[in-house]
């Protein structure tokens, strides 16, 4: 089963306030930036670059919710463009998943 309404319109709300924390100043967002999107019960966080005026992504995070439990499962993406859990356990609620994303402290998901 997809997110409702009202799970999206506060997935929507965090999303807001991780995007005002984590994306780079507005005047090089024409080099590089971040998204995200929400498909079905997945929420993917993207890296963009845009080189020669074409726009490629990256993805470097993506919450599932996992149903009926109602917990978060919290990925990355390694190396060979695979994703792998970056939270052992489920997470309770969307805002601890994001604010995982947002302190990363383990560098999974802002490497330079």
């Amino acid at each position: 089963m997809a997110l409702n309404d009202i799970e999206v319109a506060q997935i929507k709300r965090y999303m807001r306030l991780f995007m005002n924390k984590r994306r780079p100043p507005a005047f090089i967002r024409d080099e590089i930036d971040l998204e995200y999107r929400i498909w079905g019960n997945d929420v993917v966080i993207c890296r963009v670059n845009y080189i020669n005026k074409k726009k490629y992504e990256s993805p470097i995070a993506k919450m599932v919710l996992n149903r009926p439990h109602t917990r978060w499962n919290l990925y990355r993406m390694n190396q060979s463009q695979e994703w792998i859990i970056a939270a052992k356990e489920p997470i309770s609620a969307f805002s601890d998943a994001i604010k995982l994303v947002e302190d990363d402290i383990n560098s999974y998901f802002f490497r330079l």
